[in-house]
């Protein structure tokens, strides 16, 4: 949504149509997202931008009623300010509403970080997230323009070329063209001259298109024929097409993982509970045999125990005379032992009448359970999620899927939210390796390389998937800030399964051995939302 040559197009149209407006308010309806209204000739306009590192993005919207309460608004001094120009930075993804009064708005669409920042006299004035830039920083500058001054290497993989010599070539674009046109068996003057072409077609003759993945694409199709969503007129109307369609996308990704697993969980109870119910009809062969060894001992409750014996060898007249030896405590006398296992016997007879009476209830839970599994699995719209929900909340309830759980026991280390997923934080040496102990063999953790810290996991819920890249960095720039390496720059640090963690024998509290690692160069954060 906001690759380089799209934001090209995106400037021209907003300037096009805000060109002369005045700058009415700013607000943030919700999370990540800040909006601004402008009037123009009695017209209001609101433009949207998203700053979630997922879908970030901006664009002219339709005009919407604003929230009047409970709202904060940005950038008040820019009020009747008139907009007179929009601009790209020359090789970045920079944007940047000029304002007559010599202020400007500056919007970073680019990495973990993204913002919208005021700047007056050339200085940081203001932000929309001011955890991230705040007043008094230093302004973003964007790198400089013109191609890669070092040529890649002719033996280079094609996408190696391709960025190296077009460093703001759409990088989800390399995979289709390097299959489409078979770049695998190229040399770098082909490849270069095929980048260049697509480059041209780009900045001079562009289709605005969604791709079936999601992703905008202004290659035509005749350079690169892959299936299309649906095509634009223009670059806003496919960066707002794109945008509402990626965030349905995460809005029903976060509604299903925040249920699926507590679903996953409650179907895998039932299933266990009806496998050990299962083997209720090993219950009446003991029943019988406790009462058969109650039968055997009465016959001789005359005898007497030794006092350390523990069992006893009869003749089992079930058994043709065969011997049989039978446990017993001591300290009772054989007529009282044979007492005990006629009430075993009797115990295990209700036993089994309680599992199979159990065994109904459980099995139509289970049927129950498996039905909403299966639904929720067929669920790819988040209109489909809201009606799923609306239907099937009562028995969700009924199954115990959505009961509140028991209050958990306070822990020993720190809980956050990074997005949607629950992120845990060690305090100190000890709480460290309770959290690493806890935590399940798909979490991630993650500790900053080569110094002392906290240790931190996001809990993957048993997925064994990995989280999104931009969660695990968010996570890796907590964890390095919960570390000696609060200071740097940039810190290194180590991301793995919790399954590659052990802690050798013998060693020292807090301490474990990674067995199989990754590595994050992150800026040290605090803040993770």
């Amino acid at each position: 949504m906001n690759n380089y040559y799209i934001l090209i197009y995106l400037s021209r149209h907003l300037k096009d149509k805000l060109a002369g407006s005045r700058f009415d308010f700013s607000y943030s309806p919700h999370k990540d997202v800040w909006e601004v209204y402008f009037t123009n000739n009695s017209e209001q306009k609101r433009v949207v931008f998203s700053t979630n590192s997922s879908e970030t993005a901006i664009f002219l919207d339709r005009y919407r009623s604003p929230k009047k309460s409970n709202v904060t608004t940005f950038f008040d001094s820019l009020h009747q300010n008139i907009l007179t120009d929009v601009t790209v930075a020359e090789a970045d993804r920079f944007m940047t509403f000029h304002y007559d009064s010599g202020a400007s708005l500056l919007f970073r669409l680019f990495g973990n970080h993204p913002n919208v920042l005021m700047i007056r006299d050339n200085e940081l004035k203001d932000s929309f997230k001011t955890g991230s830039d705040s007043p008094g920083d230093a302004i973003p500058e964007p790198r400089p323009a013109g191609k890669a001054t070092r040529q890649p290497s002719p033996d280079a993989s094609p996408k190696r070329i391709i960025t190296s010599l077009f460093p703001a070539f759409p990088r989800h674009l390399i995979a289709p063209i390097i299959e489409h046109y078979n770049l695998q068996e190229a040399d770098i003057g082909e490849i270069t001259k095929l980048a260049e072409a697509i480059t041209n077609s780009m900045m001079n003759d562009p289709e605005f298109r969604v791709l079936e993945d999601g992703n905008i694409c202004l290659i035509p199709d005749r350079l690169l024929p892959i299936p299309n969503q649906k095509t634009f007129d223009n670059a806003n109307d496919a960066v707002r097409f794109a945008y509402y369609e990626t965030s349905k996308e995460r809005r029903l990704s976060t509604r299903i993982r925040s249920l699926k697993p507590k679903l996953d969980a409650a179907v895998n109870k039932s299933e266990s509970t009806l496998k050990q119910l299962s083997n209720a009809d090993k219950g009446i062969e003991r029943a019988e045999e406790y009462e058969q060894y109650g039968h055997i001992l009465m016959a001789h409750a005359h005898e007497k125990l030794k006092p350390d014996q523990t069992e006893i060898t009869l003749s089992n007249f079930y058994d043709d005379g065969n011997e049989i030896t039978i446990p017993v405590k001591p300290e009772l006398s054989i007529a009282e032992n044979a007492q005990r296992y006629y009430e075993k016997s009797t115990k295990s007879i209700r036993n089994v009448e309680e599992s199979k009476r159990r065994m109904k209830e459980v099995q139509k839970q289970y049927e129950g359970l498996k039905k909403l599994q299966n639904s929720l699995n067929s669920v790819e719209k988040i209109y489909e999620f809201d009606e799923w929900f609306k239907e099937k909340k009562e028995r969700l309830n009924q199954l115990g899927v959505l009961s509140k759980t028991q209050k958990q026991e306070k822990l020993p280390y720190r809980k956050t939210m990074i997005e949607n997923y629950e992120v845990w934080i060690g305090k100190n040496a000890k709480s460290n390796d309770k959290l690493t102990t806890d935590a399940h063999k798909e979490d991630v953790w993650l500790h900053a390389r080569g110094v002392g810290g906290s240790h931190v996991v996001i809990r993957m819920n048993n997925q064994k998937d990995m989280p999104p890249k931009h969660v695990i960095r968010k996570a890796a720039s907590l964890a390095a800030w919960n570390s000696k390496a609060r200071g740097s720059k940039l810190a290194p640090v180590i991301v793995a399964k919790r399954k590659y963690i052990t802690k050798p024998k013998g060693s020292a509290v807090g301490a474990v051995r990674v067995q199989r690692e990754e590595v994050e160069m992150v800026e040290p954060r605090k803040a993770v939302s």
